[in-house]
């Protein structure tokens, strides 16, 4: 499955679904690696898969503003 073939959910973007099964493929590895199961295809096509369908909770965290540094010219 090609990432340029899909058509994404509303409200969301390729990037958006390449960035959340990318970190959710890493996970998949590192469970498959402690485990020693193995999963029905690649793990890539799961992960995207399972993202595609809503199976993967993720959230945005809101950033925290930074305080203005009060940055004044100065003549020399």
């Amino acid at each position: 499955m090609k990432l340029s073939s899909l058509v994404p959910p509303p409200g969301k973007s390729k990037y958006e679904l390449a960035t959340i099964a990318a970190r959710e493929a890493r996970r998949l590895n590192d469970w498959v690696r402690r485990s020693g199961e193995t999963l029905p295809g690649k793990v890539t096509a799961v992960a995207l898969q399972r993202v595609i369908n809503d199976e993967v909770p993720y959230y945005y965290e809101e950033l925290a503003e930074l305080p203005s540094a009060s940055i004044e010219p100065t003549l020399e």
